[in-house]
């Protein structure tokens, strides 16, 4: 399906645009017949991306109890992450994101908000999306993944609040669980931006205007995602990392801003103290959670473009196609880290545990002491603090080698060189004495690369 010729659009990338260039690069399979959004769209989705490539995104046209069709397993792999994050590959990424923190002096969240508030303000136009009164959230094709989920959820949707004082925007990729026709359960945890602004909002007695996103940018569920520092617009970010003209049109329900180019956009609010069980989920854990507090969203009003392609992703234990935009994570965090700590060299963090924040980190030589403040100051004001295992390495270890880097682990473990807080572990791999190391003889190797052609091998 050639998806420009539903819509036009005039910004550098929506989910349209990105759908095409998927289809140009033959990565988009179209599953015509009707598929159930009960388990058997998410069982789908769970054999593709776990075919050794990350298979390939699906569009489903046909989906049970909704006219309107899916698209998933967008990023499911390297090639799809890339562009998504408008580049080529992830070395293409890594590449933009260096070069947005060479700009300036100062920690990476002086720099970040330097970024953002340098560019001009979100200006407003007019949009495509139409409010239909008898649209109900049981009509959009929310899933549920895991037979022992409570219910449906969205679960691409890009929560959007503003600060109740100062008007700072936040942009939170959270679960969102179908509860009825009017009402949402929004899963954001309570370090995130959104908490902060609810909480504001309750103290003011007041209820927290909330718009939930899908579709635009693709690039902006990675920048929701990412560990952004608290009150650093992602909108804004987004905009000079990937240099592209977002435009925004004015809340119809709410006084919220949005893009212009979404697919569907949920208006709502959040009253104080208005809460419930929500759950159980199967999540990145390989286990069902559950949150007894959950904050509820009242849908004020929902608009869509024509013909809305809904976008949803599958969680669950790994492969996910989730890891690849935690692998975009990986990269905004070294950047920020080497900028915050330059002892810090490299950063390196397995896929199966990405998402509990395992670092393996190679850092200068210095003193025991030094690493064990190093380590302190991570836990403490760190995108790592919440890390449940941190591993310093020294810096002859190659840590895109992560079994060389649990290798030198096992090998260096020191009672007196681990640490634990509060659950957490950090184990201080370093200070071999690079005489000890067994290494080639350099003389030989330099011979036997002379000679390669002899040796027929």
């Amino acid at each position: 399906m050639p998806f420009r010729d539903l819509i036009g659009y005039t910004v550098a990338m929506d989910l349209r645009d990105y759908l095409q260039k998927i289809i140009d690069a033959g990565c988009l399979r179209t599953v015509k017949t009707g598929v159930d959004r009960r388990l058997e769209l998410a069982a789908l989705c769970r054999r593709e991306f776990k075919k050794a490539d990350g298979g390939n995104a699906l569009y489903f046209e046909q989906v049970t109890d909704s006219p309107f069709s899916v698209v998933a397993n967008m990023f499911g792999s390297e090639q799809r992450a890339g562009m998504l994050l408008h580049s080529d590959s992830f070395s293409d990424f890594s590449t933009k994101v260096q070069q947005l923190f060479n700009r300036g002096t100062g920690s990476s969240a002086v720099k970040l908000q330097a970024i953002a508030e340098s560019l001009d303000p979100l200006q407003l136009e007019t949009t495509e999306l139409h409010y239909n009164p008898d649209l109900k959230l049981t009509t959009l094709p929310a899933i549920q993944s895991w037979p022992g989920e409570g219910g449906s959820y969205l679960n691409l949707a890009m929560a959007l609040t503003q600060h109740p004082e100062n008007g700072l925007s936040n942009l939170g990729l959270y679960r969102a669980q179908v509860i009825d026709s009017d009402h949402l359960a929004i899963n954001f945890s309570s370090s995130s931006g959104a908490a902060e602004h609810l909480a504001i909002a309750a103290k003011k007695r007041q209820s927290l205007p909330v718009s939930l996103i899908l579709g635009s940018d693709p690039a902006l569920l990675w920048t929701a995602a990412a560990p952004l520092p608290r009150g650093c617009d992602e909108f804004q970010i987004s905009r000079s990392l990937f240099e592209t003209d977002l435009k925004f049109t004015s809340g119809l329900s709410q006084p919220l801003a949005v893009p212009v180019d979404a697919e569907v956009v949920i208006e709502g609010e959040i009253k104080p103290g208005d809460t419930v069980n929500e759950g159980p989920y199967g999540n990145h854990t390989g286990q069902y959670v559950s949150r007894a507090d959950c904050p509820v969203m009242q849908v004020t009003a929902i608009r869509v473009r024509p013909n809305p392609i809904i976008p949803i992703t599958v969680v669950g234990p790994p492969p996910s196609e989730n890891i690849y935009l935690a692998r975009a994570n990986e990269i905004l965090l070294r950047e920020m880290l080497k900028t915050d700590f330059p002892q810090i060299r490299d950063l390196q963090m397995p896929l199966e545990t990405i998402f509990h924040g395992v670092a393996l980190l190679a850092v200068k030589s210095q003193s025991v002491g030094e690493n064990k403040e190093l380590l302190h100051h991570l836990w403490e004001n760190s995108p790592l603090r919440n890390s449940r295992l941190l591993v310093l390495l020294d810096e002859d270890i190659d840590t895109s080698s992560v079994s060389s880097c649990w290798w030198r682990t096992i090998n260096c473990l020191q009672n007196q060189k681990i640490y634990q807080d509060n659950g957490r572990i950090a184990i201080d791999a370093t200070g071999v004495d690079p005489a000890t190391l067994v290494v080639e003889d350099r003389h030989t190797s330099e011979l036997l690369h002379r000679r390669g052609a002899e040796y027929k091998l």
